[in-house]
């Protein structure tokens, strides 16, 4: 499917690599990839680092990184998952403060799976970034694209249920306002 992939799609998966590598992580995550996608935002040249310049996101990347790291400090729980176990009565915060009190800070922010030693760019996508790939895929398809860009891999991300969609959501990247990002047209492009 890489073959596929436009330039600036594989610049993405490849820094999704390298932000897994540098955090010694077992897989690659959606947010790896999101937080690859962020970092195509400096050059702005690509349509889905347009589209994030053109919804602020990249005005909120600390706020958007820390939203990140506090639903990994939770398990990777989602806010929905979050007022599910609140209707059961149950305090995740608190459930988090005793873990971490009997198992250190950041208990539940580590990553499952095996902790196999990967050669540069062979860890595996988790299963959650598969999927988002999978949703790119689709997006390109249903957009009538030959290619798979970086505009797809930022419409995969929120389409699925998760804590990257949910928190791309809170920080004005729901898949509907990307989509409108898209359609908007830019210089050297011809509308559509």
């Amino acid at each position: 499917m890489f073959e596929k992939f436009s330039q600036s799609a594989r610049a993405a998966v490849e820094g999704a690599v390298g932000h897994a590598e540098r955090a010694d992580a077992p897989t690659i995550t959606e947010e790896r990839l999101l937080l690859a996608l962020l970092d195509l935002v400096e050059p702005g040249q690509s349509p889905g680092a347009r589209a994030l310049l053109a919804l602020g996101v990249d005005q909120r990347r600390t706020e958007l990184t820390t939203a990140l790291r506090e639903a990994r400090r939770v398990g990777g729980l989602s806010r929905a998952d979050i007022a599910a176990l609140a209707r059961l009565c149950i305090d995740v915060g608190e459930v988090v403060a005793r873990v971490e009190e009997a198992h250190g800070p950041d208990a539940l922010a580590a990553e499952r799976g095996p902790r196999w030693w990967w050669p540069r760019g062979h860890r595996p996508f988790s299963r959650e970034a598969k999927s988002s790939l999978e949703r790119a895929l689709r997006a390109a398809q249903g957009r009538g694209d030959r290619q798979i860009g970086d505009e797809h891999l930022l419409l995969g991300l929120p389409a699925g249920p998760g804590v990257v969609g949910d928190v791309m959501a809170e920080h004005g990247a729901s898949r509907a306002e990307i989509e409108r990002a898209l359609a908007v047209p830019h210089p050297g492009r011809a509308a559509s």
